[in-house]
């Protein structure tokens, strides 16, 4: 679990005529990371069994799950409001998600 992280909203060109790259130009009425992305949320999941052969070798069985609820998590928001007074329709919006579920089995023979 997490807080979202904090991002920085920008008009997307050089308002401030500072000749500034990457451009740093904020919204009116925005402040300095004034933008949150959503809280985070992930359960990772891990399942082995052990089969003894003998005094010195086994076998391991492994299933591993990764964010196991599959719950989406927002990594990044879009941060550009737009060059006019009306934003973007496209501003805070999720653009860049953490990873699906994902499955992963192996087994491991140590003699």
């Amino acid at each position: 679990m997490g807080t979202g992280r904090p991002i920085d909203p920008l008009v997307g060109l050089d308002a401030n005529r500072s000749d500034a790259f990457p451009l740093s130009a904020r919204p009116l009425g925005f402040g300095r990371n004034s933008l949150q992305t959503p809280r985070t949320a992930n359960v990772d999941f891990g399942v082995v069994k052990t089969i003894q052969f003998g005094e010195y070798r086994h076998l391991d069985l492994i299933a591993q799950f990764f964010n196991l609820f599959n719950h989406v998590s927002v990594t990044a928001i879009n941060p550009f409001f737009g060059t006019g007074a009306v934003a973007l329709p496209t501003f805070s919006q999720p653009i860049e998600g953490a990873i699906p579920r994902q499955i992963q089995f192996a087994a491991n023979f140590e003699y």
